[in-house]
């Protein structure tokens, strides 16, 4: 048996034409139970998670001349309460966000109709992505390169002059790099794009 909240409203959700072996409601809590006949005696749906969003799953079933196809459907819940408890719906704002940016929150009072650019705007405030940039900021900048552009020209230089004593081992040794690199950036496949000015 389902018990609701004192001031929880249900609606039923409409599916289509095609007759479900269930019929379902959905709450302003954002909660949906699949009945029979008594809405009362059905059953809560626990649902599944897609990105963070609860969704609600159900199977359609359409009878043609070669049997019974069943299609497998979902939608998200946020978008279903919002469509079902919110009269204004203006056609310029397609998108449903979470006030307080809890995604599992699919309280009426929790949801919004917004335009791309205003949920955009709301989500560079979400908290969760507020300390991700901190984190960012925090940690060390990828060293990259051992070489830059400049040693790499200094290199060249030095591998092609024609007046060259020192080997390439002791080369590679003074420029902090393995020998298997000196060779790679000598034959163009590493910093081909370097060249040398005469």
């Amino acid at each position: 048996m389902i018990k609701s909240y004192w001031d929880e409203v249900w609606k039923q959700i409409d599916l289509g034409k095609d007759k479900l072996r269930y019929d379902y409601a959905v709450s302003n809590y954002g909660r949906i139970v699949s009945y029979s006949d008594n809405r009362e005696e059905g059953r809560l749906l626990k649902g599944s998670l897609v990105d963070g969003y609860p969704v609600f799953r159900y199977k359609q079933f359409h009878k043609t001349d070669q049997g019974t196809i069943v299609k497998n459907k979902q939608i998200f819940v946020h978008k279903l309460v919002a469509e079902y408890f919110t009269s204004d719906i203006d056609q310029e704002k397609k998108y449903v966000i979470h006030l307080g940016y809890d995604k599992l929150n699919n309280h009426i009072d929790n949801l919004k109709w917004t335009t791309k650019r205003e949920m955009e705007q709301h989500q560079q405030m979400n908290p969760n992505v507020l300390a991700a940039r901190e984190k960012r900021k925090e940690t060390k900048p990828y060293k990259g390169h051992k070489l830059n552009a400049t040693q790499v020209k200094r290199l060249k230089k030095k591998i092609f002059d024609p007046n060259r004593k020192t080997r390439l081992k002791i080369l590679a040794k003074q420029f902090g790099i393995s020998e298997m690199q000196l060779y790679r950036i000598k034959s163009g496949e590493n910093w081909g794009h370097v060249t040398v000015d005469d």
